[in-house]
């Protein structure tokens, strides 16, 4: 085994907060029809780094968004350090943030702003008359998912409703990528280390102990068995 291959995916993971592995996200730009010159917005976009694997992929010209400043710089960093300039990562509330271009695609990924419906509704304004969304949502695996499980995570809709809100919109689905187990153990990992430094900075915070229990808990006894993330793009006929 090239460990020395390994040990570099795993360091360039650390900036990907998605359960949707690299090789799926490279597969659902290449459904999507992406290519150099593409126009793509990611909003709450991390560290930017489906954009950057998007442009080492398929050379497409990227605008994130992210009100995390952590996110936004460390993202800024790695795309010098890459020698990447077609690739724009700005500090901003999306929903504050504006701009007169239209996307070729425009992506959310891991976050809903009152649902899916209300997420569609953000996507489209910024998309152009022929764009594709790309919304990457978790969704329960069962038709009743726990009220513990949505009390923590908000809407989480079983596949069967996600799919007809979508086409009740005027949109198809025309690509997906399922999330993996490993893609999933790596991000609860990297928050909740996230948490626990935090904790070791101030070990007498209450609430914030309480929160990484919680964190802990939900998924063991929530997550893993009654959610899952999917990826989709989807594009009007």
């Amino acid at each position: 085994m090239e460990y020395k291959k390994l040990i570099k995916k795993l360091k360039e993971s650390e900036y990907l907060v998605s359960m949707t592995p690299v090789e799926r996200i490279v597969e659902i730009g290449y459904l999507a029809g992406m290519n150099p010159g593409s126009a793509v917005l990611d909003l709450c976009c991390g560290y930017g780094e489906m954009l950057k694997i998007w442009y080492e992929a398929f050379g497409i010209r990227g605008t994130g968004v992210d009100i995390c400043g952590e996110f936004i710089g460390t993202g800024r960093k790695r795309m010098a350090e890459s020698g990447i300039s077609a690739i724009t990562l700005i500090e901003s509330d999306i929903f504050k943030w504006q701009t007169n271009e239209k996307f070729d695609y425009v992506c959310l990924s891991g976050e809903d702003f009152g649902g899916l419906q209300s997420t569609i509704e953000l996507l489209e304004k910024f998309a152009k008359p022929n764009g594709k969304l790309i919304i990457g949502t978790r969704y329960s695996k069962v038709p009743d998912p726990p009220k513990e499980l949505i009390d923590f995570e908000g809407e989480t809709l079983p596949l069967t409703e996600i799919d007809h809100i979508i086409r009740s919109n005027g949109y198809y689905i025309t690509a997906m990528a399922s999330d993996t187990q490993a893609e999933w153990e790596r991000y609860i990992m990297w928050s909740a280390k996230r948490h626990l430094a935090d904790l070791r900075e101030s070990p007498e915070d209450q609430s914030l102990r309480e929160w990484c229990d919680t964190w802990y808990d939900m998924y063991f006894n929530y997550r893993k068995p009654y959610e899952g993330y999917m990826t989709f793009v989807i594009e009007k006929i």
